[in-house]
């Protein structure tokens, strides 16, 4: 008569593979759809959201229009010393 359970190893605790909370893609999607969440629920952060990103539109509107004001600026020079 043969053993066997000497044949068959037993089995380990230990796989060898790593959880989900050591998966750095799987924390990321965790914590972004936490936040998700978070805000489509909370009326008090929608609004600090949209007052936030309010506040960076006009930032980056009138950041553009300083832009397009120096190169008007940059061009009438650039007329004028043609014109000498």
């Amino acid at each position: 008569m043969t053993d066997t359970n000497a044949q068959t190893p037993a089995p380990s605790e230990d796989t060898g593979q790593p959880g989900l909370l050591s998966n750095p893609r799987f924390l990321t999607g965790a914590v972004v759809g936490g936040l998700v969440t978070y805000v489509l629920t909370n009326e008090a952060a929608q609004r600090k959201l949209m007052g936030g990103l309010a506040q960076i539109w006009l930032g980056l509107q009138g950041g553009l229009e300083e832009a397009k004001e120096r190169f008007r600026d940059a061009e009438s020079e650039v007329r004028a010393q043609q014109q000498k």
